[in-house]
């Protein structure tokens, strides 16, 4: 739920009336740590692991942050209603200033619910309202399959695999996918 007196303007409902989506607010912090800590989600993505309390209170300050820079960013998202269960974080989030970047974190109690579809079509149709002359990404571990699945199922094509230099493994890859063909400086920006 919204601490009292949060701006949530931007509260909005996915088309199935499943979801409600929202601006995060500090509160969001412990509900998101015992997500982004849990092993389930991790195996899939290491680089999504909060080591601690104090690493999601810093994510979500750099969440809340892009909110009051830019007027969007990724949500929390709730179900049902505004007072509902936090499921996950999602949405569209401004990359480099050089292309739209999809990404949603689930709980894995809500994987195959179709909500990663949901909060990407919501996400992709602010993009595309706010500044469409601006790509639409994703970035993804090559191990995360049920994420892959979901980023094609609203439309984004592979456009670049290499390796994944945020991950500890050596053997790791990312995939980079978008919904047109883009640059090699455009990739090369995305990838670094």
């Amino acid at each position: 739920m919204p601490e009292a007196g949060a701006n949530i303007e931007h509260v909005i409902h996915t088309s199935s009336g499943r979801l409600v989506l929202r601006r995060p607010v500090p509160s969001d912090a412990d509900e998101l740590f015992r997500m982004y800590s849990d092993t389930r989600l991790i195996e899939c993505d290491p680089m999504l692991a909060h080591p601690s309390i104090t690493h999601t209170q810093a994510v979500l300050q750099r969440r809340i942050a892009e909110w009051q820079q830019y007027g969007h960013g990724l949500w929390v998202l709730l179900e049902g209603d505004a007072a509902g269960e936090v499921v996950g974080m999602g949405g569209c989030q401004l990359q480099a200033d050089i292309a739209w970047n999809l990404s949603f974190s689930l709980r894995p109690q809500s994987w195959g619910r179709g909500y990663a579809q949901e909060v990407a079509s919501a996400g992709m149709g602010l993009a595309q309202s706010t500044r469409p002359e601006l790509p639409i990404t994703a970035v993804v571990a090559e191990r995360n399959e049920r994420s892959q699945r979901a980023i094609e199922r609203v439309g984004l094509h592979k456009e670049w695999q290499g390796p994944d230099n945020y991950d500890p493994d050596p053997a790791a890859m990312m995939l980079l996918y978008a919904d047109r063909v883009l640059s090699h400086d455009q990739t090369s920006a995305l990838t670094r």
